[in-house]
């Protein structure tokens, strides 16, 4: 059932402001106009109040909202009601229901599913607007670049068989910091232990990281369990190279890990700026 806005207001207002005519036409002005787009007062209070988020936060959320619309329709981008059933299947099956009882745990908690299929549709527009974005930014990535990181860490692409290791542990980061700092340093809540790893019988990420390290340095310290450990690699067996044509695409997905967040933000920094925001009345 719908509520009209005039209502829905004075009934969100008047426990908390001692709603008034005068009252009313604040939260029911405009705050911010964006490319012809209006961003009420209201808007941006119910954002904050549903959210537990500061009205300059909302505000600055609704403004990126809008600018993602605005491609979102510039581009073109669409979703069609069978991606976003198949989006609820798969959603009902991470949670080990099937569609049936997943959407009557969404009704359960006072949602519409006409609305619930609604935010998902935005959502998976925004997902392909993202991905367009990244796409066009990682096509942009060179061949130079990406033999520029393998030439720069070759430590990255080569693969032992054993590493012998110092294996440091202690429950103080900062200890293990220490001795990073200063291998002489004598740190009374470290345990020491000498060992050989075989690259057969370990983790791939500890795999990852022994292989990463160079022979006679310390690798990262890392969290396990309640403890940190660090790993003085000592020397590696039977190294043997990876080339960079089998690196490639590695390299590619490592860096573009990095870029993808900020590939995306620096495209709606630009938007933003060539946008034509007007601001009324400051929430």
């Amino acid at each position: 059932m719908k509520i009209k806005l005039k209502v829905l207001t004075f009934v969100t207002l008047s426990a908390t402001l001692l709603f008034s005519p005068a009252s009313a036409g604040t939260v029911d002005g405009v705050s911010v106009i964006i490319n012809k787009e209006p961003i009420t007062l209201y808007d941006v209070f119910k954002y904050s109040q549903r959210f537990n988020i500061s009205k300059k936060e909302s505000l600055d959320i609704l403004v990126r909202q809008k600018l993602e619309d605005s491609e979102i329709k510039k581009l073109g981008i669409t979703v069609d009601n069978f991606e976003i059933d198949q989006y609820i299947e798969n959603l009902a099956i991470s949670n080990n229901m099937n569609q049936y009882d997943f959407l009557n745990m969404i009704r359960s908690k006072n949602i519409e599913i006409s609305e619930y299929k609604e935010d998902l549709k935005k959502k998976l527009q925004r997902d392909k607007l993202y991905k367009k974005i990244v796409s066009t930014k990682m096509q942009q990535m060179s061949d130079g670049e990406l033999q520029a990181y393998y030439n720069d860490n070759l430590n990255e692409f080569s693969q032992a068989s054993a590493f012998d290791v110092t294996i440091y542990t202690s429950a103080n980061q900062q200890s293990l910091a220490a001795i990073q700092s200063n291998p002489m340093s004598a740190v009374s809540d470290v345990q020491l232990q000498e060992g050989r790893m075989e690259a057969s019988k370990t983790d791939p990420k500890l795999l990852a990281l022994l292989n990463k390290t160079p022979q006679g340095k310390f690798s990262s310290i890392n969290k396990s369990d309640s403890n940190y450990v660090m790993f003085f690699v000592k020397e590696k067996h039977n190294l043997q190279s990876v080339s960079f044509a089998d690196a490639k695409n590695y390299i590619y997905n490592k860096l573009g890990e990095g870029k993808e967040q900020k590939a995306i933000e620096e495209y709606f920094e630009k938007l933003k700026a060539s946008a034509n925001i007007q601001v009324l009345r400051a929430p």
